[in-house]
């Protein structure tokens, strides 16, 4: 579904990319994971057109897609969550969802300026849509509440209330569970898990939390210094000596590989 063929970025002499390669197959729940500063939000700002690569490309369905602004990459069916959250704070919870659903509302300017029939019902259908969703990630708070207002578990389902608005086909989300405690951690990957198997929808996550990681992915790959380290199934990446390595910066492989299974171990 969507495939990265050598892609670069740098900043300046800093090269944050190295020749990233890596497909994501539609259906999978598919994360990436690395040490801090490995690269892996450059890699999603590249997809989604935040930042240009500096080489290579990026193709979605066959379609190539580095270089396109951002509105058109959401367009051909991508949407993301944030690693710090980027909500309209002093907005309610379903005008923040709403701002999701109107990529795909085909009202022009001059009937919503008009308020025509068309535009009424449309609004209303789209209202009704964006409670539905509220309901769907599991916000129990009423949809007038301020996103501000929200705890931060829900703030965070409120993030992909509002990328699933638009329908993707792929979503993106950057380190979902970041600040969780471990029950709102387990609830987050029976949303993500649900998401894939009732919405049909490829799923493509950054997180450092190994239990997640470990309990949804079909495939992960590994970046370390802005290139690809390791890619495989959980359980063989986690046991991968190189991975450890980079995680922990220790020596002794035995002890580390130990560290690395509490970690992920429920």
């Amino acid at each position: 579904m969507l495939e990265l063929k050598g892609v670069e970025k740098r900043f300046g002499g800093l090269a944050a990319v190295r020749g990233v390669s890596l497909k994501v197959r539609r259906g999978d729940i598919h994360a990436v994971i690395g040490p801090n500063g490995a690269g892996k939000t450059t890699v999603f700002n590249c997809i989604t057109g935040f930042v240009h690569p500096s080489g290579g490309g990026i193709w979605l369905d066959g379609e190539r897609i580095d270089g396109l602004p951002v509105h058109r990459v959401a367009a051909k069916g991508i949407a993301r969550t944030y690693q710090n959250l980027r909500l309209f704070r002093h907005m309610s919870a379903i005008d923040n969802v709403l701002v999701g659903e109107h990529l795909r509302l085909t009202a022009n300017v001059w009937q919503a300026i008009l308020r025509t029939r068309a535009f009424r019902q449309e609004e209303a259908a789209a209202r009704e849509q964006a409670r539905d969703l509220l309901a769907y990630v599991g916000i129990k708070a009423g949809p007038e509440t301020a996103a501000r207002s929200l705890s931060y578990g829900d703030q965070r389902r409120l993030e992909i209330a509002r990328a699933l608005a638009a329908k993707p086909a792929l979503l993106m989300l950057d380190e979902p569970a970041a600040g969780m405690n471990p029950t709102e951690a387990d609830s987050l990957v029976h949303l993500i898990e649900r998401i894939r198997r009732e919405l049909a929808t490829t799923v493509l996550l950054i997180e450092h939390h190994m239990r997640v990681v470990m309990t949804i992915s079909n495939i992960v790959t590994v970046l370390d210094q802005g290139a690809v380290l390791a890619e495989g199934p959980p359980a063989t990446v986690q046991a991968d000596s190189a991975v450890i390595a980079a995680y922990l910066g220790v020596q002794s492989q035995p002890r580390a590989k130990a560290t690395m299974a509490k970690a992920a171990a429920p």
